[in-house]
Protein backbone atom coordinates (compact mmCIF):
# COMPACT_ATOMS: atom_id res chain seq x y z
CA UNK A 1 0.00 0.00 0.00
CA UNK A 2 1.51 3.39 -1.04
CA UNK A 3 -0.84 5.57 -0.68
CA UNK A 4 0.01 8.63 1.08
CA UNK A 5 -0.48 12.46 1.83
CA UNK A 6 2.75 14.60 1.69
CA UNK A 7 2.74 18.33 2.81
CA UNK A 8 5.30 20.76 0.60
CA UNK A 9 5.26 24.55 1.54
CA UNK A 10 6.70 26.82 -0.02
CA UNK A 11 6.00 30.46 1.15
CA UNK A 12 1.98 30.28 2.40
CA UNK A 13 1.16 27.85 -0.37
CA UNK A 14 0.66 24.14 0.41
CA UNK A 15 1.09 21.54 -3.05
CA UNK A 16 -0.22 17.88 -1.79
CA UNK A 17 0.49 15.45 -3.41
CA UNK A 18 0.02 11.21 -3.66
CA UNK A 19 -3.92 10.83 -3.15
CA UNK A 20 -5.42 10.45 -6.59
CA UNK A 21 -8.92 10.71 -5.15
CA UNK A 22 -8.99 11.53 -0.81
CA UNK A 23 -11.11 8.34 -0.64
CA UNK A 24 -7.85 6.17 -1.22
CA UNK A 25 -6.53 7.46 1.64
CA UNK A 26 -9.83 5.51 4.19
CA UNK A 27 -10.72 3.21 1.72
CA UNK A 28 -7.99 0.93 3.33
CA UNK A 29 -8.71 -1.47 6.68
CA UNK A 30 -7.16 -0.56 9.88
CA UNK A 31 -5.44 -2.23 12.10
CA UNK A 32 -5.29 0.07 15.34
CA UNK A 33 -2.37 -1.00 17.75
CA UNK A 34 -3.69 0.57 21.08
CA UNK A 35 -7.03 1.68 21.10
CA UNK A 36 -7.84 2.92 25.00
CA UNK A 37 -6.14 3.32 28.07
CA UNK A 38 -6.81 2.61 32.01
CA UNK A 39 -6.42 5.49 33.97
CA UNK A 40 -2.13 4.35 34.66
CA UNK A 41 -1.63 4.54 31.72
CA UNK A 42 -1.70 0.97 30.48
CA UNK A 43 -3.91 -0.84 27.45
CA UNK A 44 -7.32 -1.72 28.33
CA UNK A 45 -9.82 -4.24 26.29
CA UNK A 46 -12.49 -1.18 26.58
CA UNK A 47 -13.24 0.34 23.01
CA UNK A 48 -12.71 3.35 21.79
CA UNK A 49 -16.32 3.58 21.05
CA UNK A 50 -17.12 2.60 24.76
CA UNK A 51 -14.38 5.29 25.78
CA UNK A 52 -15.74 8.53 23.78
CA UNK A 53 -19.72 7.21 24.59
CA UNK A 54 -19.00 8.20 28.72
CA UNK A 55 -18.26 11.46 27.35
CA UNK A 56 -19.88 12.85 23.87
CA UNK A 57 -21.38 15.87 24.50
CA UNK A 58 -25.31 16.28 22.75
CA UNK A 59 -25.15 18.51 19.99
CA UNK A 60 -26.96 21.28 21.81
CA UNK A 61 -24.24 21.73 24.00
CA UNK A 62 -21.75 22.71 21.81
CA UNK A 63 -19.45 25.71 21.79
CA UNK A 64 -21.01 28.36 19.82
CA UNK A 65 -24.66 27.33 21.40
CA UNK A 66 -22.58 27.85 24.92
CA UNK A 67 -21.84 31.25 23.65
CA UNK A 68 -25.25 31.82 22.22
CA UNK A 69 -26.92 31.16 25.40
CA UNK A 70 -24.58 33.79 26.98
CA UNK A 71 -25.91 36.17 24.59
CA UNK A 72 -29.19 35.61 25.48
CA UNK A 73 -28.88 36.26 28.84
CA UNK A 74 -26.94 39.37 28.75
CA UNK A 75 -29.73 40.69 26.22
CA UNK A 76 -27.89 40.35 23.37
CA UNK A 77 -29.47 37.10 21.70
CA UNK A 78 -28.03 37.00 17.89
CA UNK A 79 -30.37 37.32 15.02
CA UNK A 80 -29.22 34.21 13.67
CA UNK A 81 -29.33 31.53 16.24
CA UNK A 82 -27.57 28.16 14.51
CA UNK A 83 -27.66 25.21 15.80
CA UNK A 84 -24.54 22.98 14.33
CA UNK A 85 -26.20 19.64 14.30
CA UNK A 86 -28.43 20.64 11.55
CA UNK A 87 -27.35 24.61 10.29
CA UNK A 88 -29.81 26.46 8.93
CA UNK A 89 -27.35 28.57 6.59
CA UNK A 90 -25.87 25.14 4.98
CA UNK A 91 -26.50 23.01 1.85
CA UNK A 92 -27.90 19.55 3.11
CA UNK A 93 -25.07 17.17 4.56
CA UNK A 94 -26.39 14.18 3.08
CA UNK A 95 -27.44 15.47 -0.60
CA UNK A 96 -25.01 18.19 -2.14
CA UNK A 97 -21.25 17.16 -1.53
CA UNK A 98 -19.12 15.48 -3.62
CA UNK A 99 -18.89 12.27 -1.63
CA UNK A 100 -22.41 10.68 -0.42
CA UNK A 101 -23.35 8.09 1.44
CA UNK A 102 -26.53 6.92 3.09
CA UNK A 103 -26.50 7.89 7.05
CA UNK A 104 -26.86 3.60 7.14
CA UNK A 105 -23.82 3.56 5.19
CA UNK A 106 -22.01 6.62 7.25
CA UNK A 107 -22.63 4.53 10.55
CA UNK A 108 -21.31 1.30 9.39
CA UNK A 109 -17.46 2.77 7.79
CA UNK A 110 -17.16 5.61 10.91
CA UNK A 111 -16.51 4.95 14.41
CA UNK A 112 -19.51 5.97 16.88
CA UNK A 113 -17.65 9.15 17.21
CA UNK A 114 -16.48 9.86 14.04
CA UNK A 115 -20.14 9.74 13.61
CA UNK A 116 -21.48 11.69 16.05
CA UNK A 117 -18.93 14.41 15.06
CA UNK A 118 -19.23 14.24 11.38
CA UNK A 119 -22.81 13.32 10.72
CA UNK A 120 -24.77 14.63 13.59
CA UNK A 121 -22.49 17.58 14.32
CA UNK A 122 -21.50 16.79 17.70
CA UNK A 123 -18.78 18.25 20.08
CA UNK A 124 -16.17 16.01 21.71
CA UNK A 125 -14.97 16.85 24.84
CA UNK A 126 -12.25 19.31 25.55
CA UNK A 127 -8.33 17.60 25.49
CA UNK A 128 -10.29 14.05 24.86
CA UNK A 129 -8.23 13.49 21.40
CA UNK A 130 -4.88 12.36 20.79
CA UNK A 131 -4.40 14.75 18.02
CA UNK A 132 -4.84 18.11 20.69
CA UNK A 133 -1.10 17.38 21.99
CA UNK A 134 -0.07 16.19 18.31
CA UNK A 135 3.04 18.37 16.89
CA UNK A 136 4.88 16.54 14.33
CA UNK A 137 4.78 18.09 10.88
CA UNK A 138 2.03 16.25 8.30
CA UNK A 139 -1.51 16.74 7.06
CA UNK A 140 -4.59 16.51 9.10
CA UNK A 141 -7.74 15.16 6.61
CA UNK A 142 -11.13 14.25 6.92
CA UNK A 143 -12.03 11.04 8.89
CA UNK A 144 -14.63 10.60 6.63
CA UNK A 145 -13.31 10.90 3.20
CA UNK A 146 -9.79 11.56 3.53
CA UNK A 147 -9.56 15.33 1.91
CA UNK A 148 -6.66 16.57 3.31
CA UNK A 149 -8.18 19.41 5.45
CA UNK A 150 -5.08 21.09 7.61
CA UNK A 151 -1.31 21.48 7.05
CA UNK A 152 0.66 20.72 10.49
CA UNK A 153 2.76 24.09 10.26
CA UNK A 154 -0.77 25.85 10.36
CA UNK A 155 -1.57 24.24 13.93
CA UNK A 156 -0.87 25.90 17.66
CA UNK A 157 -1.79 25.05 21.34
CA UNK A 158 -4.99 27.66 21.79
CA UNK A 159 -5.59 26.14 25.32
CA UNK A 160 -8.99 25.22 24.44
CA UNK A 161 -8.65 21.55 24.58
CA UNK A 162 -9.13 21.43 21.07
CA UNK A 163 -7.22 20.93 17.85
CA UNK A 164 -6.67 24.50 16.76
CA UNK A 165 -5.62 25.64 13.39
CA UNK A 166 -4.92 29.27 11.85
CA UNK A 167 -5.61 28.49 7.96
CA UNK A 168 -7.20 25.25 5.82
CA UNK A 169 -5.46 23.74 3.09
CA UNK A 170 -6.31 24.58 -0.74
CA UNK A 171 -7.67 22.76 -3.41
CA UNK A 172 -5.79 21.44 -5.61
CA UNK A 173 -8.16 22.03 -9.01
CA UNK A 174 -8.76 25.48 -7.82
CA UNK A 175 -6.03 26.78 -5.33
CA UNK A 176 -8.24 29.89 -4.59
CA UNK A 177 -11.04 27.55 -2.51
CA UNK A 178 -10.67 26.19 0.61
CA UNK A 179 -11.05 22.27 1.02
CA UNK A 180 -12.76 23.08 4.62
CA UNK A 181 -15.91 25.39 3.91
CA UNK A 182 -17.35 27.80 6.63
CA UNK A 183 -20.79 28.20 6.78
CA UNK A 184 -22.68 31.48 5.76
CA UNK A 185 -23.57 33.44 8.72
CA UNK A 186 -24.01 37.32 9.09
CA UNK A 187 -20.42 39.23 9.64
CA UNK A 188 -22.16 40.31 13.19
CA UNK A 189 -22.53 36.29 14.12
CA UNK A 190 -19.12 35.28 12.85
CA UNK A 191 -17.41 37.89 14.86
CA UNK A 192 -19.04 37.44 18.13
CA UNK A 193 -19.88 33.76 18.07
CA UNK A 194 -18.18 32.30 15.12
CA UNK A 195 -19.41 30.15 12.08
CA UNK A 196 -19.34 26.06 11.80
CA UNK A 197 -17.21 24.43 8.82
CA UNK A 198 -17.55 21.60 7.05
CA UNK A 199 -15.32 18.89 4.67
CA UNK A 200 -16.18 20.57 1.75
CA UNK A 201 -15.87 17.16 -0.59
CA UNK A 202 -18.40 15.04 1.74
CA UNK A 203 -20.00 17.68 4.19
CA UNK A 204 -18.96 16.13 7.59
CA UNK A 205 -19.15 18.72 10.79
CA UNK A 206 -15.86 19.74 11.53
CA UNK A 207 -16.32 22.68 14.26
CA UNK A 208 -16.04 25.90 14.12
CA UNK A 209 -14.19 28.96 13.06
CA UNK A 210 -13.82 32.22 15.03
CA UNK A 211 -12.06 35.65 14.63
CA UNK A 212 -10.00 35.68 17.27
CA UNK A 213 -6.57 34.50 16.33
CA UNK A 214 -5.36 38.26 17.53
CA UNK A 215 -5.47 36.91 20.48
CA UNK A 216 -2.77 34.28 20.42
CA UNK A 217 0.55 36.56 19.62
CA UNK A 218 3.55 34.39 18.11
CA UNK A 219 1.26 31.90 16.55
CA UNK A 220 -0.30 31.55 12.83
CA UNK A 221 -3.87 32.47 13.65
CA UNK A 222 -1.91 35.93 14.84
CA UNK A 223 -1.05 36.30 11.18
CA UNK A 224 -4.49 35.09 10.03
CA UNK A 225 -7.18 36.54 12.01
CA UNK A 226 -8.66 33.37 12.50
CA UNK A 227 -8.91 30.30 15.07
CA UNK A 228 -10.25 27.01 13.63
CA UNK A 229 -11.64 25.22 16.60
CA UNK A 230 -11.48 21.19 15.41
CA UNK A 231 -13.04 18.53 16.65
CA UNK A 232 -10.03 16.13 16.68
CA UNK A 233 -12.46 13.36 16.21
CA UNK A 234 -13.13 14.67 12.72
CA UNK A 235 -9.80 13.99 11.26
CA UNK A 236 -7.10 11.44 10.78
CA UNK A 237 -3.41 12.35 10.94
CA UNK A 238 -0.96 11.17 8.42
CA UNK A 239 2.68 12.57 9.48
CA UNK A 240 5.24 13.79 6.61
CA UNK A 241 8.18 11.98 8.12
CA UNK A 242 7.71 8.36 6.77
CA UNK A 243 8.80 6.84 4.06
CA UNK A 244 6.68 7.12 1.45
CA UNK A 245 7.17 4.10 -0.22
CA UNK A 246 7.00 1.86 3.01
CA UNK A 247 4.17 -1.02 2.66
CA UNK A 248 3.01 0.60 6.20
CA UNK A 249 1.69 4.25 5.90
CA UNK A 250 1.52 5.36 9.39
CA UNK A 251 -2.41 7.39 10.13
CA UNK A 252 -3.47 8.18 13.43
CA UNK A 253 -7.00 8.36 14.15
CA UNK A 254 -8.47 12.17 16.19
CA UNK A 255 -11.14 9.62 17.79
CA UNK A 256 -8.68 7.56 19.62
CA UNK A 257 -8.42 9.22 23.56
CA UNK A 258 -4.85 10.59 24.70
CA UNK A 259 -1.87 8.26 24.70
CA UNK A 260 -0.38 8.51 28.45
CA UNK A 261 1.22 5.28 27.52
CA UNK A 262 1.91 2.36 25.17
CA UNK A 263 0.55 3.85 21.19
CA UNK A 264 -2.33 5.24 19.67
CA UNK A 265 -1.19 4.77 15.97
CA UNK A 266 -3.31 3.24 13.59
CA UNK A 267 -1.66 1.36 10.14
CA UNK A 268 -4.01 0.07 7.21
CA UNK A 269 -3.31 -2.98 6.53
Amino acid sequence: ISAVVAAKTEASAFAFTALPHPTTLLSMPFRVAKTSYDEDGNPSNDSTQSYFDKEKIHPDSNRRNIIHKSLAAGGALLATRTSRASAKNFKSRTDEYEVRKSEAEWSESLSSQQYFILRQGGTEPPYSSILEAEERPGVYACAGCGTPLFDAKEKFHSGTGWPSFASPVMGTSNPSVPNVEMEDVSNIQYQLAGAEVRCRTCGGHLGDVFADGFLFVGTPAFVTGKRYCIDGGALVFVPSDQNATGREVEILRGDLPPRSGGSGRVFPG
